[in-house]
């Protein structure tokens, strides 16, 4: 619910910087919190506002905002997002958001529309790729050529092919995918109903039906409308050379005038009211939302007076209000919370339910909001609440992705007329509370109320044909695709420059110390941090193959059962894992806590399993449904990893028994609802046969002085629980050879080949060749061509190398695409592609082993590394590796795309 919150105090700075700010811009302030210090500049010219959060982070950043309400719903804004990246003035490639992505390495790069704003962000530790893509975004931004040409318009937004009677456009099939998610379906649904009749009920993705009636003309006169200096901001964050970068964005705003920003705010006509609609996406149950429609709150203050409230007497799972509702039968409940407009809305969402149970859950739900009212102070749970509250600061305050979040944070504050530096005052606030302030929640109590119901759409009548709503002769629609292809197929002349990778090689830069004590191995990742970071492998291949779905059972409970007393005092997670090294794989279970230094990590544990060991049969029952809900949820939002596990029931070692964690173990789940396997006292009988054993592993990152007291108390927890019998099992499982296909509601086609390169782990012509085959291949042919949503080739560590499509509008014409590219990889000019694909490959490998990432996340993967043998200089070798491969290595790897194709187990997606 929070993002970061750190203990800090702001105060006016009246420093003046030894290097004098460029004449072009006016300094109005300078903030200091803590290590950051927020200068305010305005480009008097243009009027463009710039914010600069100075500090030492080299992980520097840029966001532009843009204040884009959402008039209609053909998904403008979202389009114009898309295709000022494809070809600028100074950068004229029809992929240059695509160059940019390969040419400069990062660790952050998007772009995203919002009802009422549209932003850009980028973040690099790199200055000379800072600059360079500051350069194209900006040039992207204000000199489009999509401005003079229609052909990128009709590539994003939606075209129709009469030789093939196919549809295409990026964002079209992008949004048939994004439709059929039920998130977002309750998120459409709580807008349209609160803020009726103004912009905010608008569609700013687009509706699938409308987009094709989207026109070139209304397109352009949006952008116009939009996107001029004085109606946007940009955000600078980190360690950056400040007068070069303002420098910079001058050249693209000086010509500018100074003009009236667009106007977003709207004042919705709030009413209570029942709204019952129905949804199209996969799932047979319904969803009872109840949404607190709050009057205007103009401070950050008194939202999170009423955030506190909710989370201490409405979320906390040992609130009276969950209490009564898990004893009368609902216990899945969620809050959704969208507090950025005028009015915040907090919305509570009971999902997935029987449509004959919709009213006993609406009159239950009243009922207990009613209690709540006058319910007494729960001092603990309020202290539960702040400890979380606290531990969110130390944590999230360390996150790589910081100078994102604030400038995003920036940018939001700015478009809504709010506390421009609210993501501090917010942390301020926090820092100042002993305790939570009630005083607010009368505005809650007296909020608008709107009920909404979702039900499955039963209703089996036909999608109109996208052509049939498009005004447009067939003949037109052939000369719009011709002149669209000739333009795409100018897609590989060379507009950047390239950049000196060799300057970009990096390591994981966290030291450690490895101890064996009583035949457990510890290893220390030092970090001077506040927080302690403890993951501990126990193997467990001493588990019988007939047990092993009551051990994946197993750590679901623990993990759930450790809810009731984490976050507040830590963090503890569970997952189910399979290491290979240099001989076979070990199978482990992960148990990773994370607390603040003060907090003895062990008695999380111990409360953990204790809680669990009080759990009576309908609370493990009820567990089975929420293992259900999960991979319902999996399956419905993240399906190329859903086909990416599904594959691996064809393959061997380590991946073999990750799909033994999935889809038998929901098969497993499945009948454990159905009473058909007696699965609790099997499942509680797991915690015995979990204990000290060969093979243990224990990964703490902290300071010094707490990682010794850490290491003697986990040697001091596992001397009374050392196993009598290890017996490791070499487990039989029968392999699926066959491709995995996967029905679902929707209007789009997910594709993934998945190749066991039996290799010990990838090497570096590996990444490599996935990035040239990529940018030179997959991404013109699919992406480019027939709209898909995205396309590409990708070297997974340890040894995986998959070929995808996602959100496409037809796989099988991509399995045809796939299956042609031995033959049709173009090697021409090998040398400039070359060196292309190396800077992609470079970021794609970086990011993979999270080389930018907080010492936590460095130190996982370093410990990771360990238990699979791989000597970390794996890391190094592999980057300086990538850069020295020649064009004739190259073309020699990619004479294994045939086997790689040939040999890979295939996942399919697609509509029902």
């Amino acid at each position: 619910m929070f993002k970061s919150f750190v203990a800090i105090i702001g105060f006016i700075s009246l420093s003046v910087s030894l290097n004098a700010l460029p004449n072009q811009y006016t300094k109005i302030d300078t903030i200091e919190f803590g290590k950051d210090k927020v200068h305010t500049y305005l480009h008097e010219n243009s009027g463009l506002l710039v914010r600069w959060i100075e500090n030492e982070d080299t992980n520097t950043s840029f966001t532009l905002g843009v204040r884009t309400p959402t008039t209609d719903n053909t998904g403008v804004n979202h389009i114009i997002e898309h295709t000022v990246f494809t070809g600028s003035e100074s950068f004229p490639s029809s992929t240059l958001f695509f160059d940019a992505n390969a040419n400069y390495p990062h660790t952050y790069m998007n772009a995203s529309t919002a009802a009422d704003m549209t932003v850009y962000p980028f973040a690099t530790p790199y200055d000379e790729c800072y600059m360079g893509l500051l350069d194209v975004y900006l040039d992207s931004v204000f000199n489009p050529q999509m401005i003079y040409q229609p052909h990128s318009f009709y590539e994003e937004s939606f075209y129709y092919d009469p030789t093939t009677n196919k549809y295409g456009g990026v964002v079209y099939n992008e949004m048939k995918g994004a439709n059929s998610q039920i998130g977002r379906v309750i998120f459409r649904n709580i807008r349209e109903n609160v803020y009726e009749g103004t912009h905010y009920a608008n569609d700013s993705g687009g509706e699938v039906e409308e987009i094709p009636n989207l026109t070139y003309e209304h397109f352009l006169e949006t952008y116009r409308t939009y996107y001029y200096p004085s109606n946007m901001i940009a955000v600078l964050y980190g360690d950056i050379e400040i007068n070069k970068v303002l420098n910079k964005i001058d050249k693209y705003v000086k010509n500018y005038t100074l003009a009236t920003p667009v106007n977003i705010h709207v004042t919705p006509e709030l009413e209570s009211k029942k709204v019952t609609a129905t949804y199209d996406t996969d799932g047979e149950g319904a969803y009872v939302i109840k949404s607190f429609v709050l009057p205007r709150l103009y401070d950050v203050q008194s939202v999170t007076d009423v955030d506190l409230w909710i989370n201490t007497y409405m979320m906390h799972p040992q609130s009276q209000f969950r209490q009564n509702l898990q004893s009368r039968g609902i216990d899945s409940l969620e809050i959704f919370k969208d507090s950025e407009l005028t009015h915040p809305i907090y919305s509570l969402i009971v999902s997935q339910i029987q449509s004959s149970d919709v009213e006993y859950v609406e009159t239950v739900l009243n009922e207990e909001i009613s209690n709540l009212w006058n319910i007494e102070e729960q001092k603990q749970h309020e202290i539960d609440t702040l400890e979380q509250t606290k531990l969110n600061i130390l944590q999230q305050d360390m996150d790589k992705s910081r100078g994102i979040d604030i400038s995003q944070s920036i940018v939001s504050d700015w478009v809504h007329n709010k506390d421009n530096i609210s993501y501090y005052t917010l942390k301020e606030y926090l820092a100042s509370l002993n305790d939570i302030n009630e005083n607010d929640i009368e505005v809650l109590k007296n909020a608008v109320q709107v009920d909404i119901i979702l039900t499955p759409d039963l209703d089996e009548e036909g999608i109109t044909e996208p052509v049939e709503l498009v005004f447009m002769e067939e003949e037109k629609w052939t000369n719009i695709l011709n002149d669209m292809r000739e333009w795409q197929a100018e897609y590989d002349r060379k507009v950047l420059e390239p950049t000196n990778l060799k300057k970009m090689i990096i390591d994981l830069g966290v030291k450690d110390k490895k101890y064996k004590k009583d035949d457990i191995n510890f290893n220390h990742y030092i970090s001077n941090t506040e927080l302690i970071n403890t993951e501990i492998y126990l193997p467990t291949s001493h588990i019988p193959q007939s047990d092993l779905n009551y051990l994946f059972l197993y750590s679901h409970c623990l993990q759930k059962a450790s809810e009731e007393i984490t976050p507040f005092e830590g963090i503890l997670k569970t997952k189910i894992i399979a290491l290979e090294n240099k001989e076979s794989y070990v199978p482990y279970l992960k148990i990773d806590i994370i607390s603040s230094n003060d907090k003895n990590q062990i008695e999380i544990l111990n409360k953990a399993n204790d809680i669990l060991a009080s759990k009576d049969d309908d609370w493990y029952r009820l567990q089975v449904d929420k293992v259900l809900g999960q991979f319902y949820g999996t399956f419905q939002n993240d399906i190329i990893s859903t086909l990416g596990t599904l594959t691996k029931g064809g393959q061997d070692g380590s991946k073999r028994y990750m799909y033994e964690a999935h889809y038998p173990f929901y098969t497993f789940c499945l009948n454990c609802k159905d009473e058909s396997v007696d699965f609790i006292e099997q499942t509680k009988q797991i915690f015995d046969v979990l204990g000290k054993r060969d093979g243990i592993s224990i990964g703490i990152v902290s300071n010094e002085g707490v990682a010794k007291e850490s290491i003697a108390n986990w040697q001091e927890y596992f001397e009374d629980k050392q196993l009598e019998i290890v017996e490791n099992y070499k487990y039989e499982f029968d392999k699926i050879d066959k491709d995995s296909v996967y029905y679902k509601e929707g209007q789009v086609d997910y594709l993934l080949y998945n190749y066991d390169s039996k290799k010990d782990y990838i090497q570096a012509i590996d990444y490599l060749a996935s990035a040239y085959a990529t940018k030179n291949y997959l991404q013109p042919e699919i992406r480019i061509k027939k709209g898909a949503y995205g396309s590409g080739m990708q070297a997974v560590f340890p040894n995986t190398i998959s070929i995808y499509t996602y959100r496409d509008p037809h796989y099988k014409s991509s399995i045809e695409i796939i299956e042609n590219m031995p033959e049709a990889l173009e090697q021409s000019d090998i040398e400039q592609k070359m060196r292309m694909a190396k800077s992609e490959a470079l970021s794609d490998f970086q990011g993979q082993f999270g080389l930018f990432s907080s010492d936590m996340k460095i130190a996982s993967i370093l410990h990771t590394l360990h238990l699979m043998e791989v000597d970390k200089e794996y890391i190094i070798k592999t980057q300086k590796a990538i850069l020295d491969i020649d064009s004739d290595e190259l073309k020699q790897g990619l004479e294994d795309i045939n086997e790689i194709i040939t040999n890979s187990q295939k996942g399919i997606c697609i509509k029902k």
